[in-house]
């Protein structure tokens, strides 16, 4: 070899490198992988951690809903002639196509579930506080991320609860001060539910979201990774520090735990799919109005809540809400984080809990 040239590291037909040079090292040498999945993996995170798997399964749902998502795509057809009818070919014809649209119905629903107890894990625990105020930001974003994705999934099916659902969701939408009439257009391609807001919703729900919802749990996830779990008991010292408490590593233990919790819940969802199947109305009809119209669960509260109080109200309050729930660690100066310290904090919560409760069941029975 001429002095000073870079070593090579020919590889030969039989694939093992040359001199006996094990395979990780072949790519250690080029990629530097070994430090990167030090510093991914070998972390320590609080013993006293309690964060449910809330957070962890909510991100194995959305992997469940892209995998899910792309069978059913294979066969979906955006357009008002041929979407009921490829979705009753899906559901009936197609060999455990029924049970990949239930999951995907399940999934979604799940996820909706998941991600709210998710964020009230955090607000209990004081884990939106320094020096996770972005961490916190970031998460409800994803909250109202994953809303639409469950509202524009909700259309596709093209039956008569879908077609319905999403004309009196896009009203509520199209209740905005100021932008309200825009936001109606916008979201429905025109004045009225058609073939524009079917193939509006179909590219907003495959390509869109999913898009922006993993480049936010990217980010979401380095911040974690980078502030590491907040302790339920102690404050974040200022500045940031390893924890001094009891720890536990991130690998393998950590990791075992979330991964048991994501098979366990793949098991709840294969159950309910196979028990309560995603089911299909009739083909979506413009001239014939079902009688009790909704929205679809999620919005139950806020279609509730516009039944009872002033329109300009009733929109404009869930949007006071988010509002707050954004700056909310900025506004709460109180450095505590035990609940016994923060009664004023917990008792809000518990109210805003009890009221989009209530407000839904009423909506459900109603």
């Amino acid at each position: 070899m001429t002095a000073g040239a870079p070593p090579t590291d020919a590889t030969p037909m039989g694939g093992q490198p040359s001199g006996g040079q094990p395979a990780d090292d072949w790519f250690e040498r080029r990629l530097h992988w070994r430090g990167l999945m030090g510093a991914l993996l070998h972390v320590r995170v609080p013993a006293e951690s309690k964060t449910f798997f809330f957070g962890g399964i909510t991100l194995f749902l959305f992997g469940v809903q892209v995998v899910t998502g792309t069978l059913l795509a294979l066969y979906y057809k955006p357009t008002p002639a041929a979407a009921y009818d490829s979705v009753l070919f899906l559901t009936s014809d197609v060999s455990f196509g029924w049970l990949i649209r239930s999951v995907h119905h399940w999934g979604a629903n799940l996820m909706i579930v998941f991600l709210v107890l998710h964020l009230l894990r955090v607000f209990f625990q004081a884990a939106y506080k320094f020096p996770r105020e972005l961490t916190w930001v970031v998460g409800v974003g994803l909250l109202g991320l994953t809303m639409v994705f469950g509202f524009t999934g909700y259309l596709l099916p093209w039956d008569q609860r879908a077609y319905w659902a999403t004309v009196v969701g896009t009203e509520i939408a199209g209740g905005v001060p100021i932008i309200g009439d825009t936001l109606l257009v916008l979201l429905r391609g025109g004045a009225d539910v058609t073939e524009a807001t079917l193939s509006r919703f179909f590219g907003i729900h495959v390509l869109v979201v999913p898009l922006a919802l993993g480049m936010i749990v990217a980010v979401h996830l380095v911040f974690v990774h980078q502030q590491g779990l907040a302790s339920p008991q102690v404050p974040d010292p200022r500045p940031p520090a390893v924890p001094t408490g009891r720890t536990k590593p991130f690998f393998p233990d950590y990791l075992l735990e979330e991964v048991i919790a994501w098979l366990f819940l793949l098991a709840i969802l294969v159950v309910l799919a196979s028990i309560f199947p995603a089911g299909l109305e009739e083909e979506a009809n413009p001239l014939e109005t079902p009688a009790h119209i909704k929205p679809e669960w999620y919005f139950l509260g806020v279609y509730e809540l516009l039944k009872h109080v002033p329109r300009i109200v009733g929109i404009l309050a869930p949007m006071v809400f988010v509002l707050l729930l954004l700056v909310l660690p900025f506004i709460d100066r109180n450095p505590e984080v035990r609940p016994r310290r923060r009664p004023l904090a917990i008792v809000l919560g518990i109210l805003g809990i009890a009221v989009m409760v209530g407000l839904t069941i009423w909506g459900y029975v109603s």
